[in-house]
């Protein structure tokens, strides 16, 4: 799925922050095209594309006759949903739990790349995955290019496996993986220190078929890594929640306030 742009993101992003804000609640069925077009200042050619969009995403769904209505997107929602639910900063479960598990399941998706490429690839094929290490030196002076550039050795080395089905599960989880390691990139600090000589014996074990050392290895690696990033994405997550509450609570305040002016105004 194709992740639009211009006036069609515009749309869809508004859409999709009152789906995920609860000012679209689930089972809400929204405006008619017309007039949720008029309020958007679009057209109704560009709503029904943002809207397309946002039912790939499992947030709403669309019934000719009757409208497009809000699906629960806690469980209908898709991974490309995750960038834009961490910067609203409204969470259901408390933001360290929230970071631990972020970063459990991208050891679990890193350590399922390790695994397929050390039990299937053939040596010949590491190639991609190993100039995407070569690479990484010198990008030490940006961990944020760094990391992408490692995130990307993974999905190559799903790639060196063969394994396709496995390859399109991980498309689905790259484009949110990227968006978040941009999110997070100006709190990430220096890259870990002997990440080059880890990985170049992470490849030794995966050329040589050792699939079980090499899923040791790179979860081994990954421990104290999370160790440092926990508490990063912690404080980033919580200062989301903090301005999202700052924000409802403000919002509520101009509407009293407004309401009280009203009042005033009819009382005269």
């Amino acid at each position: 799925m194709a992740t639009p742009t211009g006036e069609v993101r515009r749309v869809a992003d508004i859409v999709l922050s009152r789906i995920l804000s609860g000012a679209y609640p689930c089972g809400l069925r929204l405006p008619s095209e017309a007039a949720l077009a008029e309020e958007l200042s679009c057209g109704r050619s560009t709503l029904r594309e943002s809207l397309r969009y946002l039912a790939g995403l499992g947030l709403v769904k669309s019934r000719r006759g009757s409208g497009a209505m809000v699906l629960d997107f806690r469980r209908e929602g898709a991974p490309a949903l995750l960038p834009m639910y961490i910067q609203l900063g409204r969470f259901d479960a408390p933001a360290g739990d929230l970071a631990r598990e972020m970063l459990r399941i991208r050891t679990l998706l890193a350590s399922e790349a390790v695994r397929l490429a050390a039990r299937y690839a053939k040596p010949e094929k590491l190639g991609e995955a190993r100039k995407l290490l070569a690479a990484a030196p010198a990008l030490e002076h940006d961990p944020a290019a760094h990391a992408l550039n490692e995130l990307e050795m993974y999905r190559a080395l799903v790639a060196a496996s063969g394994m396709w089905p496995a390859m399109w599960m991980v498309n689905t989880f790259w484009a949110p993986l990227r968006d978040m390691n941009t999110l997070f990139a100006p709190a990430m600090g220096s890259v870990q220190t002997g990440f080059q000589e880890t990985m170049e014996r992470l490849f030794d074990l995966i050329a040589a078929g050792e699939v079980e050392a090499a899923v040791v290895h790179i979860n081994d690696y990954f421990a104290p890594v999370d160790a440092k990033l926990i508490g990063i994405i912690e404080q980033a997550l919580g200062g989301a929640a903090k301005r999202t509450a700052q924000e409802v609570g403000g919002a509520a305040k101009r509407t009293a306030q407004k309401g009280s002016g009203t009042a005033e105004r009819n009382d005269t």
